[in-house]
């Protein structure tokens, strides 16, 4: 038995090595194709395919829901600290109102949510200058 539990360990130990040891780009691009996943599967009802909140079931929320490809700040910045705890129902949001948005916290993983974050943070779009009124 506690060879079993050894080999257990050291199997979980070499795939998180291997994980770690790979390119970073390659972390990314795994984590984004993830993420896509989840997006297409749990989010894009209300946020529509490309993420710019025209879902099918949008027009029927209290609240519109938000464009996801224009996350990022004027300067470029992406937090993806806010971003994930906006998906999984961080209570010092509570703050700012009552969510529109349902608990994701509950029922992602904390990797499913970092890899929603890193999908939507390849997705933004520049700021494009507004024209002047």
């Amino acid at each position: 038995m506690r060879v079993g539990k050894l080999l257990l360990v050291l199997v979980i130990a070499c795939a998180g090595f291997a994980f770690a040891s790979m390119p970073v780009q390659k972390q990314n691009s795994e984590q984004i194709a993830r993420g896509k996943k989840l997006f297409a599967n749990y989010c894009a009802s209300c946020h529509g395919a490309d993420a710019t909140g025209n879902g099918p079931v949008a027009s029927s929320l209290k609240a519109p829901p938000s464009d996801l490809t224009r996350i990022q700040t004027k300067s470029g910045k992406f937090s993806a600290e806010d971003v994930r705890k906006k998906i999984s129902g961080s209570p010092d949001l509570m703050v700012h109102g009552k969510k529109d948005m349902p608990v994701w916290g509950l029922i992602f993983s904390p990797a499913d949510i970092t890899n929603l974050v890193k999908y939507l943070e390849s997705i933004q779009r520049p700021f494009a200058p507004q024209p002047a009124g």
